[in-house]
């Protein structure tokens, strides 16, 4: 897991990017963008995957203990493979970009 900058026609004199004070938003060529390579995404995936299924297993009937254990357990599982879909199918920056736009406390701290 790394992140890059995307290629920028600027000088590159300073050692990290800093953003124009003119503009609330920073120029293209000083954003950095995440770049997930495949394994990470897949071992990120099967862990989330795997421990959702392990949920699964402990809340089947034969299982030992309380339904309420069982039932939470069933929860569990449903958030972790849930969690996998959403890894899979997204960087981490557009993870970030879609709670920041949903979350109300986001939104008031800016």
């Amino acid at each position: 897991m790394s992140a890059q900058p995307r290629a920028s026609s600027a000088s590159s004199s300073s050692s990290s990017p800093t953003p124009s004070s003119s503009s609330s938003a920073p120029p293209p060529e000083d954003v950095w963008e995440y770049k997930d390579c495949m394994s990470c995404r897949v071992i990120g995936t099967g862990a989330l995957g795997l421990t959702g299924l392990y949920a699964f297993r402990m809340a089947r009937p034969r299982a030992p203990g309380s339904v309420f254990g069982k039932v939470m357990m069933a929860g569990i599982g449903v958030g972790f493979l849930a969690g996998s879909i959403v890894r899979w199918n997204m960087t981490p920056t557009e993870m970030l970009e879609t709670l920041s736009r949903q979350s109300p406390s986001a939104q008031s701290k800016s």
